[in-house]
């Protein structure tokens, strides 16, 4: 008697072996046990693949190899640019948020410690130190001085709000981090076209497009978040290895830049110095922007 003729149950496509020459999608049971969808979970993590780590490996020691390959049209083998960012942005902005609870936690819920010094921390690492002088917590102030009498109304309220929400700056400093972490991840997504722009303007005249400057942008923020991670982890390992990092991080943008642009040792050079006090600058515009909307949010 022959076999009874077996069809793929997502495509209806006849199938003889174990997986659908159509769809690819596996045959067996319909109804999946626990161990079954373990399975497939764990194969996701590791599927996203060889792709994922292979990805990983090039992003750390090839600067600027996955933006060529991009470029070149060779992208099957590694995670796609978009999707790499997300994933290890998503890892570093809950790790933050987990060193910021645990601040909170030290500082017992946000009280501010009986000394001369605050010290708002993200995972061990100190973010900012304000330094007051001992005396009434409520003594201190803000003001911004942005506004006058022929200001609009939004704007003179706005900025009222924000030097009134200052004070509660010293009494509860993680509730205004914890609001600066939920608007963080927005602010550094919306700067990757920025960051893009600068190396349009610094390529104009060649025959590469903003679309691929965008691809370097996600690659290089890919990065840094990367770095950080690893910094995290050799921190609790308690290997001093700082400057050996911070060095990484000064000549990643150079060699990538000559890898993915084709630029000379000095072009390269003059670019990313072009690029580091550029950004910085709109780094801290967009700091100063994200600690304004959370000093109005609090």
């Amino acid at each position: 008697m022959e076999d009874e003729a077996r069809y793929c149950r997502n495509c209806q496509t006849p199938v003889s072996a174990e997986y659908c020459p159509q769809c690819g999608q596996r045959e067996g049971r319909a109804e999946q046990r626990f161990l079954d969808l373990a399975g497939d979970l764990l194969g996701d993590v590791l599927d996203m693949d060889s792709r994922f780590w292979r990805t990983l490996v090039y992003l750390l020691f090839r600067p600027g190899f996955l933006s060529a390959e991009f470029i070149a049209g060779r992208r099957a083998r590694y995670l796609p640019p978009l999707r790499l960012y997300l994933v290890i942005s998503f890892i570093v902005f809950l790790v933050m948020s987990f060193g910021a609870a645990q601040v909170m936690d030290q500082q017992g819920g946000g009280v501010r410690p009986d000394n001369d010094k605050v010290i708002v921390a993200v995972n061990g690492d100190e973010l900012a130190e304000v330094m007051n002088e001992a005396g009434d917590p409520n003594d201190f102030s803000l003001n911004l001085g942005i506004s006058d009498e022929n200001s609009p109304a939004w704007l003179q309220d706005a900025e009222s709000r924000i030097e009134q929400n200052a004070g509660k700056l010293q009494d509860d400093p993680g509730r205004f981090m914890e609001t600066m972490l939920d608007y963080l991840p927005q602010m550094m997504f919306l700067l990757l076209p920025v960051f893009a722009l600068l190396i349009q303007l610094l390529y104009l005249g060649s025959a590469f497009h903003y679309l691929q400057h965008l691809v370097f942008s996600l690659h290089y923020h890919s990065f840094v978040y990367l770095l950080y991670l690893l910094a995290q982890v050799i921190e609790l390992a308690a290997v001093h290895m700082d400057s050996w990092l911070f060095m990484g991080l000064v000549i990643y943008l150079p060699l990538a830049l000559r890898r993915t642009y084709g630029s000379g040792w000095a072009g390269a050079a003059f670019k990313s110095l072009f690029i580091y006090i550029s950004y910085a600058f709109i780094l801290i515009f967009g700091f100063a922007a994200v600690a304004a909307l959370a000093l109005f949010l609090i």
